[in-house]
Order: structure tokens, then C-alpha cells, then sequence
């Protein structure tokens, strides 16, 4: 997978992350998800507990307005400087400019934070979106992340609701549409090793083209 990037967005109790960095150990690239937290808050100049208490604590704002009138000179005269934006705002731009900065030093994974819209130039990018069944994340989230039981439900939807806001707001697609990603895998249907694998399987075909020899397949 030569300079191959993976971006994996997922469903809160998917299991994302952890399929994410059992992708990651057995292809030997980093996986960033957390590391992005502390990488922007260097850029930002914020804390890193800050910078974790505010991303995807989205509202439509000044950000949000531009984006969707603005389009950078339409309805606005200029693109607005950083310390001009509000500070949710100021923190995806630095988490934005430090993923395409790490993109371009190697082969890795990335964790949610708009990474696979913020790549979507790229042409040696895997974009994957892991799901499941509500219940099934219910139960994971109980059981390996320490939800409480009585209200994990609400907290499931909250999350995956906050995610779908940050998402919307930042991009022109629509969080979770089968248009935005190479690969939509259930894992609850797979399991997380049988998503590794597809996974990896996919990434070695990342770049390469059918040829009419192999009956036009890549890999």
C-alpha cells in the first residue's frame, strides 16, 4: 500500500476505532485518532483538554455560514483570518491542516474528524464507513465503553447525532451516504477481524487498475 492513505468513519459503538488499529498494527502504519487532540492543540495553541472538550461541539455559526453561502468569495470578500472565527471553528481548521499534513508524510489511518472529505483529492485513498445494528452498539458501548446501562440508548443517538452535525456542517455530503465511501461494512456481520481483513485486503488494491490479463481484476 504505497503512500496509501485509510480513512474510517463510523457509527458510535461500531467499533471503529478498534478496527482502525488492529488495520493499522497489522499493515505496520500509524492509526491517528486521539494523537489528532493533542497535534491540533499545537497548532491551535489551546490546550489539548480544551481542544477535546470543543470538537464537534458544533453550532452554525460563522464557520458554518461561510461554508454554505460563502464559498469562499460568493457572498463573502475575503476568506476570514483564524483569529476572526469562533473557537470550535479554529480548532477543525488546525486538526484539518495537521491530517493533511500527516497525510503527506506516509501511509496512516485516520479516525473520523472529516479526514476522508478532507482527503477526497487524493488518489491513493481508502475510505471505509463501519456500522451495525443499534442494539449491538448498545451492547459494546456498555460493555467496553462503561455506558450505563439505563440511559445508553440516548447516548448512542447523541453521539452518532453530534458526529452527523460536525460532519454536515464542515463538508458538502452527508454523513453515513454510501456515495462518500469506497467500503460500508457491518460489523456486527463481520466481526472486527473479518473488517481487518477486508480492509486490508482492500488496501492492496489502493492505486492499482484492472488490466485485461487478470480478466480485469487489480488484486
Amino acid at each position: 500500500m504505497e503512500n496509501g492513505i485509510i480513512t474510517i468513519s463510523r457509527e458510535y459503538g461500531s467499533g471503529g476505532r478498534e478496527i482502525a488499529r488492529r488495520t493499522a498494527e497489522k499493515l505496520g502504519i500509524p492509526f491517528y485518532d486521539k494523537e489528532l487532540i493533542y497535534r491540533a492543540a499545537d497548532e491551535s495553541g489551546f490546550t489539548p483538554e480544551f481542544v477535546a472538550e470543543k470538537e464537534q461541539r458544533l453550532g452554525k455559526g460563522f464557520f458554518f455560514n461561510f461554508a454554505i453561502g460563502g464559498i469562499y468569495g460568493m457572498a463573502y470578500p475575503r476568506e476570514p483570518e483564524m483569529k476572526e472565527l469562533p473557537v470550535v471553528e479554529q480548532i477543525y481548521l488546525a486538526q484539518k491542516k495537521v491530517i493533511e499534513e500527516l497525510a503527506e508524510k506516509g501511509p496512516c489511518i485516520f479516525v473520523g474528524r472529516c479526514a476522508d472529505y478532507i482527503l477526497k483529492e487524493r488518489t491513493n485513498l481508502l475510505k471505509v464507513f463501519i456500522y451495525a445494528d443499534r442494539k449491538a452498539r448498545e451492547c459494546r458501548a456498555v460493555e467496553q465503553y462503561g455506558r450505563v446501562e439505563e440511559n445508553v440508548s440516548q447516548v448512542v443517538r447523541q453521539i452518532d447525532k453530534q458526529r452527523r452535525l460536525h460532519y454536515e456542517a464542515y463538508t458538502t455530503q452527508n454523513w453515513g451516504d454510501r456515495s462518500n465511501y469506497h467500503l460500508m461494512l457491518d460489523s456486527e456481520a463481520f466481526g472486527i477481524d473479518g473488517c481487518v481483513s477486508v480492509i486490508c485486503e482492500a488496501a492492496l488494491c489502493l492505486g492499482k487498475k484492472p488490466s485485461l490479463e487478470d480478466g480485469g481484476k487489480s488484486c
